[in-house]
């Protein structure tokens, strides 16, 4: 009998297009022609280096009789210009390699007409203040806010109040008037009321000399303030009738005879007395000469100095109110959360910040890695082929991480040589400045079950201007989706909040395996 003879599988591998510019996506399609009874398995991942893939197609498989026909399309892009080969893609037919072409493809820049449409500066990157607010941070600065307006309202309303209460103060000769006209209402029943009635006079009589004559009535005998008030009319400083003087004499020695020796005048000599009191103060007020426009000036000043005087006082007295508002407010806070942890919100703290950001998961890299970081990780120019670098702040920062992907070609699965990457790593570090370096080696499996090796250790960091830092490193090494993933974290070792920020990172560490 004749052998059976099989056929063998066609392959063809094609372009929509061999020019395009950049950002522009491209169809790749791989067509294999075998028999319906063969099993084919499509390239998975990034195997297009340097092209990217963005979406990928079902297997469609088409029978024809005993023949079969597979196709599958993968959509490229690329975001720089030159001459590129997208590489010979590895098919597998019933576990047999076959490779594809290798096709050629020119990636153009985008043209633009400068006369039609003018191009501008590059306008500088703009730093956006992240939102690093903790879930009690309004609380407190709500309770420190409202201490504060509580004080100042306390301070401007008692300020207010002593400001209308001298608003309402009458001038002395008016509230003299109006107190010797309140006492035609008393009754003058027995002697204490004569007392009462007698002591209110001299009182309202004496007040009055003091404020607006400047003699000192109110600690004087009746027999030295008579002689005060005759100097002065002699001097012609208080220009007093001889009658008013003598008047004045009568009733303050009346009132002595009432408060001393207990003698009740009568209500016709009492009333009489409160009308010669009036006539004194009446008489006085107009006996007063008019201050000179220096004595204004001076009284002026003088009245600014103290009112400044008074609001600074005033002021001092807020100051202090507030201050200790807030010192109490900081000792309650710390005692019930911590003084490290209201010192890090209150002053600021780079590392709480980046732990209390928004956090954001994407996928980085040729041969992807899933992770959730505080910021998006910054693409980087690599000096190595087929790698791909992103970064999170720098060494000088109290916290970073670089993450490289690097795409391995060949077969079978790939193996992370520790010692190569150690001596490396070692390499890299001292290249940017560390000295005392300190490492060790182990394995490693993550939460979601994820094998992997680490290296970690740590190493002196002297930033510009000033002091060295001891900083602590674990180097993740991964080898999934036909590359190796490398995460390389860094922290100050004394920090609080590192730790925290690790844990988020290595938990949220997942890898996209495109099995179909």
């Amino acid at each position: 009998m004749p052998a059976l003879v099989l056929a063998q599988p066609r392959i063809a591998a094609s372009l929509d297009t061999i020019a395009m510019t950049i950002g522009e996506d491209i169809q790749y399609q791989i067509e294999v022609h075998t028999d319906s009874t063969a099993q084919v398995i499509f390239p998975q991942g990034q195997t297009f280096l340097p092209f990217e893939i963005i979406d990928t197609t079902k297997v469609d498989i088409q029978q024809l009789a005993d023949k079969a026909l597979w196709k599958r399309t993968y959509t490229l892009i690329q975001f720089d210009s030159g001459s590129y080969h997208i590489p010979r893609q590895r098919i597998f037919v019933d576990g047999t390699p076959i490779l594809t072409d290798s096709l050629k493809i020119e990636v153009f820049t985008v043209e633009v007409d400068t006369l039609k449409q003018p191009l501008h500066p590059i306008k500088p990157i703009i730093e956006i203040g992240k939102n690093n607010t903790g879930w009690w941070r309004p609380y407190l600065w709500g309770i420190l806010g409202l201490i504060g307006l509580i004080a100042l309202y306390t301070v401007y309303g008692r300020a207010k109040k002593r400001i209308e209460e001298r608003r309402k103060r009458l001038p002395p000769f008016d509230r003299a008037i109006q107190e010797l006209q309140a006492l035609e209402a008393s009754e003058l029943n027995d002697q204490e009321a004569y007392k009462q009635y007698y002591s209110s006079l001299t009182a309202i009589v004496r007040s009055y000399l003091e404020e607006e004559a400047n003699v000192n009535a109110l600690e004087s005998t009746t027999t030295e303030l008579i002689e005060k008030l005759e100097l002065l009319r002699t001097a012609g400083s208080l220009v007093l009738q001889h009658e008013t003087i003598s008047n004045l004499k009568k009733v303050l020695e009346t009132a002595d005879l009432v408060k001393f020796a207990k003698a009740a005048p009568g209500v016709g000599l009492a009333s009489s007395d409160r009308s010669a009191i009036e006539s004194v103060v009446v008489q006085t007020n107009e006996a007063i000469p008019e201050p000179t426009e220096e004595e204004r000036l001076q009284n002026e000043a003088y009245r600014q100095e103290l009112q400044k005087q008074r609001r600074r006082k005033q002021f001092k007295i807020a100051g202090l109110s507030a201050l200790g508002a807030l010192v109490l407010a900081f000792g309650i806070s710390s005692y019930v959360y911590g003084f490290n942890q209201v010192k890090d919100r209150l002053l600021g703290n780079p590392t709480l910040q980046l732990l209390e950001s928004e956090w954001i998961t994407s996928t980085y890299g040729a041969t992807p890695i899933r992770m959730t970081t505080p910021e998006v990780l910054t693409r980087i120019p690599s000096d190595k082929p087929n790698t791909q670098t992103f970064r999170l702040r720098q060494l000088d920062d109290p916290f970073s991480l670089t993450l490289r992907v690097e795409q391995v070609m060949g077969e079978g699965e790939v193996e992370v040589d520790l010692a190569a990457r150690a001596e490396g790593l070692i390499q890299d570090l001292e290249s940017r400045g560390a000295t005392n370096i300190f490492q060790k080696q182990d394995e490693y499996e993550s939460p979601t079950g994820i094998k992997g090796v680490t290296i970690s250790g740590s190493f002196d960091w002297t930033p510009t201007e000033s002091d060295s830092t001891r900083k602590e490193y674990t180097v993740y090494f991964f080898a999934e989706n036909s590359g190796l993933q490398q995460i390389e974290i860094v922290s100050n070792r004394d920090d609080r909040y590192a730790q925290d920020i690790i844990d988020r990172l290595v938990n949220s560490f997942t890898f996209n395996n495109d099995v179909q």
